[in-house]
């Protein structure tokens, strides 16, 4: 590895020469390639060329994109028991313009030199506006010439000024199409005008020809999810589709390549980090004197620098029909094209969700009502994080984020304006103080409304929170009518079916009794 390091400084040294006057130069075309988010795994397969190098051994070049890493590049021979890889030297070259790349060149100069004239044409414009103000200062003798002179500073200032308001917004447009054209350019050419070429020595071969299987991390590429969530509460299922965007910029175009979706790139390290000592001794007794204190704080810096770095947390990734590896997994797309710089949009999945849909309340914080679905799925899902379309009959909510992971989730799909729940105050009898028992009550009496308004009944789950003393000495009693299904130390939940049109009320009354003395906080709902 250090003689492959080596040799490789040197040969990035090496004087700049172009692709195409490169001898036994093979430039081959991915066969598969595993996206991440950031980048990319290919693999290739090429038939080479040998030339003879020394007695006993043979070279050929292959060549990798300029975003490639060629300290990723991993080379095998293919079918060949015989012969064995002695060595491999990389450099960087200069790649020669393919003709998508001259193309997105042209058209970004044609747009440049458009819009230089864009600029001169508004200077000029300028200047005529100028040039007619510093008529308003022109000495006239008579009244017809004072008139005749308005006239023609207003109609040619008005007509300058609405060439200019034109042209600018001519250039604006100019600025947005080369920005455009810049980026293209960027994801097609990868941002460098460079590649790799790698020389590969190999021995024991007899032939003139080798076939080599490599696989390199490529920059420039990658993918992101994107779905879509669509509510059927009358069917009681959600329809899930996922998709990919997914885009590369090696300069080439991808042709029937067998496409793999990961969402994190798998671990690099092949050895456990070093050990962290557990050291054990007695902490320095604390004084106020500065002495003592800046002692401490230079022993603890210094502890800090001596002691190794804790070793990172170990990453996990996940797929599609997927597919488990060693340290990560991943999903299979199948074969597709993939053109350089174009973002392509590739389906996953669509599924059915049998889903549960009721509707949350929480009327002491708001009088939405929000529709929300219990999924139970038969086998666990590993769904990464990403743009979602939420869409309830067809009605398109809005985008959010969007993940999952396991076999139950709860989605929520926004407010329904025609279920509402609204808490009203009856009445409140606060800070009284009792003089036989030596004590302040306080008394809150709420009426909560859930009105229907939908042609259809619903099932509304209520929220509310449950007081919570936080000292043995405050004393809580809650009557409610009716009862809440469920309680927590935080939470009472009611679950009530309301038909078609129909409204439904719930009765909650809260006492609070303390220490007349006691400086009470009452909290946020009173």
């Amino acid at each position: 590895m250090t003689d492959t390091k080596i040799s490789a400084k040197k040969c990035m040294s090496a004087v700049v020469i172009f692709l195409f006057f490169l001898p036994a130069t093979s430039w081959s075309l991915p066969r598969e390639v595993t996206f991440f988010p950031g980048s990319a795994q290919v693999f290739e397969v090429a038939k080479v060329k040998l030339l003879p190098e020394g007695i006993e051994q043979a070279k050929t070049l292959i060549i990798l994109p300029g975003q490639a890493d060629p300290d990723s590049l991993v080379v095998r021979i293919d079918n060949n028991a015989k012969m064995r890889i002695d060595d491999i030297n990389w450099r960087q070259v200069s790649r020669q313009n393919d003709e998508k790349i001259a193309n997105l060149m042209k058209q970004l100069e044609k747009l440049k030199e458009a819009r230089k004239n864009l600029q001169a044409t508004i200077r000029g414009l300028d200047t005529q506006i100028q040039f007619w103000q510093l008529q308003t200062k022109a000495k006239l003798k008579t009244m017809a010439d004072v008139h005749n002179m308005s006239a023609a500073i207003g109609k040619n200032i008005q007509k300058a000024y609405q060439d200019k308001l034109s042209k600018e917004s001519e250039l604006e447009k100019i600025d947005r199409l080369i920005k455009e054209a810049q980026d293209d350019l960027d994801r097609v050419a990868g941002r460098k005008e460079t590649a790799w070429e790698v020389t590969v020595i190999l021995s024991g071969s007899r032939g003139s020809e080798a076939t080599l299987t490599y696989t390199y991390s490529l920059a420039g590429c990658g993918w992101h999810p994107l779905y879509r969530l669509e509510a059927k509460p009358k069917d009681k299922q959600i329809i899930f589709t996922w998709e990919a965007e997914i885009w590369q910029s090696s300069g080439q175009d991808w042709n029937n390549v067998s496409i793999n979706l990961a969402t994190l790139k798998p671990p690099s390290s092949i050895a456990p980090a070093e050990l962290t000592p557990w050291i054990i001794k007695p902490r320095p007794q604390f004084r106020r004197d500065g002495a003592m204190q800046k002692a401490l704080k230079s022993a603890a810096a210094a502890e800090l620098m001596e002691a190794p770095a804790p070793a990172p947390a170990e990453e996990a990734g996940i797929g599609a029909r997927q597919v488990k590896q060693t340290t990560y997994s991943l999903w299979q797309i199948g074969k597709k094209n993939v053109p350089a710089g174009a973002k392509q949009k590739v389906k996953i999945e669509e599924e059915l969700w049998p889903s549960e849909f009721t509707y949350m309340a929480r009327p002491s914080q708001s009088s939405q009502v929000f529709l929300r679905a219990k999924v139970n799925l038969p086998e666990a899902k590993d769904i990464p994080s990403g743009s979602s379309l939420y869409i309830v009959d067809g009605a398109i909510l809005g985008k959010r984020y969007f993940a999952l992971a396991g076999q139950e989730a709860t989605i929520f799909f926004g407010i329904d304006p025609l279920v509402t729940a609204r808490t009203q105050l009856i009445s409140k009898k606060s800070g009284e103080k009792t003089f036989l028992q030596d004590k302040q009550t306080y008394t809150w009496d709420w009426r909560t409304d859930i009105q229907n308004s939908r042609n259809s009944p619903v099932r509304v789950l209520v929220e509310e929170p449950n007081p919570q003393p936080r000292d043995e000495r405050i004393a809580v009693t809650l009557k409610y009518n009716p009862d809440p299904v469920e309680k927590t130390p935080s939470s009472l939940t009611w679950d009530m079916n309301i038909s078609e049109g129909q409204k439904k009320s719930l009765f909650m009354t809260v006492r609070i009794e303390a220490p007349k003395n006691m400086d009470l906080d009452l909290g946020w709902r009173q």
